[in-house]
């Protein structure tokens, strides 16, 4: 005698709850918000930088 066949799901087919769905789509849009963020700051900063380092040659010579 076999055993009963393991019912086995394929990648695509898991269920999610809803409420975890939605966290997890709220908690991915936030960390996209803060890395958006993050690289806008960094853009600003750079080019205050290399303002302040152009000045700054400027005023050594």
């Amino acid at each position: 005698m076999q055993p009963p066949a393991r019912k086995v799901r394929s990648c695509g087919q898991s269920e999610v709850n809803p409420n975890l769905e939605l966290k997890l789509q709220t908690k991915h849009h936030q960390d996209t918000e803060l890395l958006e963020e993050i690289r806008s700051f960094s853009k600003q900063r750079a080019a205050i930088e290399k303002e302040y380092g152009q000045v700054s040659l400027h005023w050594l010579f």
